[in-house]
């Protein structure tokens, strides 16, 4: 049980240090690039691989009334977690919009859980850790409407917040959905393969069709390179994470992607470091991994 534990954390980390990556370079390319076409290509590709994946792997669990709801509503979530991500990154400052996405996920994980898989009242500790990490969270929103953020305040930068905001929470429902999926008996090539459709969807009601090709054919390293650290590779080891634990857990490991993303951000020249955001993504990170500890010892 521990060694799965551990395995599941490492697949969730890996996660985390390439998606932060990925999501400063997608920022500083979304500055003079089309997200929508960007967006699209990588999730129609998603889509098409997994789909053939899933077709080899075969055994695939039975579409019953139930997991057909928990599909759509997963396409919904999915969609909106996924372009709401990339928009805020476009807008605002990386670090601070994946501190808004993670401070959300585990006080909105605790309560969906419990009601969605109807596990009963969640663990004190599981509490006192979301209200404080949904704390911090607010002291980030101060950061960035003061001004202290690395990116200028604006009503640009406003909009990304408020989208990083939903789609944190969408996020957290996401993690439920996936796991309630697996507990259905599907696994994560048949998720991965079925998930995709409503983003999709939406991206081709965005999208400017007219510059698809023009975009591609001059920015196609770029689109390939946000596509696969971003989404495909990511994706990949998120699943694997989330089989092996709890979303709770699984939120918490997350909780330490804002300060490895303003790592990162010391490689894009437009952002200005700051400290405000620093000690804000410290203390996120801080009580995310302080509470991996005592999951750890909670299923040793």
């Amino acid at each position: 049980m521990a060694n799965r534990f551990a395995l599941g954390v490492l697949f969730v980390a890996l996660y985390v240090v390439v998606s932060a990556a990925g999501e400063v370079y997608a920022a500083s390319y979304f500055q003079q690039a089309d997200v929508f076409v960007a967006l699209l290509l990588s999730f129609a590709v998603v889509c098409l691989m997994f789909n053939l994946l899933a077709r080899q792997e075969g055994g695939e669990a039975t579409v019953a009334k139930w997991s057909l709801l928990v599909f759509v509503a997963l396409n919904v979530v999915t969609a909106i977690s996924w372009i709401g991500l990339f928009i805020g990154l476009k807008y605002a400052e990386p670090a601070i919009v994946v501190a808004f996405m993670v401070a959300l996920g585990p006080t909105a994980t605790v309560w969906l859980n419990a009601l969605i898989r109807r596990q009963g009242a969640p663990p004190a500790s599981d509490i006192v850790v979301s209200v404080t990490i949904a704390t911090i969270g607010s002291y980030m929103i101060w950061i960035s409407a003061s001004g202290n953020a690395g990116v200028e305040w604006g009503a640009r930068s406003s909009f990304g917040i408020v989208l990083a905001i939903v789609a944190g929470l969408s996020l957290a429902l996401t993690n439920i959905l996936v796991k309630l999926l697996f507990d259905l008996g599907f696994s994560g090539r048949q998720v991965l393969a079925h998930r995709f459709y409503g983003t999709i969807l939406l991206l081709l009601g965005l999208v400017d069709h007219s510059s698809i090709v023009p975009e591609i054919s001059q920015h196609w390293f770029a689109i390939a390179a946000i596509g696969l650290s971003t989404i495909i590779v990511p994706l990949l080891l998120i699943q694997q994470g989330i089989r092996r634990v709890e979303p709770f857990t699984v939120n918490m490991v997350l909780s330490t992607a804002p300060i490895i993303t303003f790592l990162f951000q010391y490689f894009d020249s437009r952002i200005v470091p700051s400290l405000h955001t620093f000690i804000g993504n410290a203390l996120i990170t801080a009580v995310a991994v302080g509470n991996i500890y005592l999951q750890y010892r909670r299923s040793a």
